[in-house]
């Protein structure tokens, strides 16, 4: 059975974010929040966590000596609007962090998120979770990286304030990122995944 969101962690009681703070910083593992429940997170695969790697590890380079710096899956992200804590694989903050005022550790305002996808989220993180991050106000690209297919999905805000999607399929691709003015090869991403293009 495939599971589309994650599961609530501690029963159906309300948190307060305080509470889910003090008991996040004691756990060893990772949780979001969102309106007084707590969700444990999926693991991750040894393919994800090359893809992370490859894209993380080309981010980090192009972005050296610019004003935008990535951030990997242990930089918590904080939407006010919404109340969402969470943890993108990636996120991209330009200029100093502006940190919650529910926490100094936790993030706010990325310009770009990228989640690599696996069977048991994609759904959710194309779903409610893209819902949820659309509420901030400075995101202005949401790159989501299949692990199990040579395919990614960029959605970006226009002009006018519309998202629109741009879809990625083959290793020959590349793949802007004009927010922060960076490019990466769909080769680059999939590299050592052994994954190859389907029709």
């Amino acid at each position: 059975m495939e599971v589309n969101e994650p599961a609530v962690a501690y029963g159906k009681q309300k948190y307060t974010i305080e509470e889910y703070l003090q008991m996040e910083r004691a756990s060893d593992e990772k949780h979001e929040y969102y309106k007084g429940e707590i969700f444990a997170m999926a693991g991750a695969s040894n393919r994800h966590n090359v893809i992370f790697s490859n894209v993380f590890g080309e981010l980090f380079s192009r972005l050296r000596n610019s004003p935008c710096r990535p951030y990997g899956s242990d930089q918590r992200i904080h939407i006010p609007e919404n109340t969402l804590f969470t943890y993108p694989d990636i996120s991209i903050i330009c200029g100093s962090i502006i940190a919650s005022d529910k926490d100094e550790d936790t993030a706010t305002r990325p310009i770009v998120i990228i989640d690599i996808l696996s069977k048991a989220t994609r759904n959710y993180d194309r779903g409610e979770k893209f819902r949820l991050y659309r509420a901030i106000p400075t995101l202005r690209e949401y790159m989501l990286v299949d692990s199990d297919n040579v395919w990614v999905e960029i959605f970006r805000i226009n002009d006018h304030g519309h998202w629109e999607l741009e879809e990625y399929k083959t290793l020959q691709e590349t793949v802007l990122l004009p927010a922060i003015n960076v490019s990466l090869k769909m080769g680059e991403i999939y590299s050592g995944t052994l994954l190859t293009e389907t029709a």
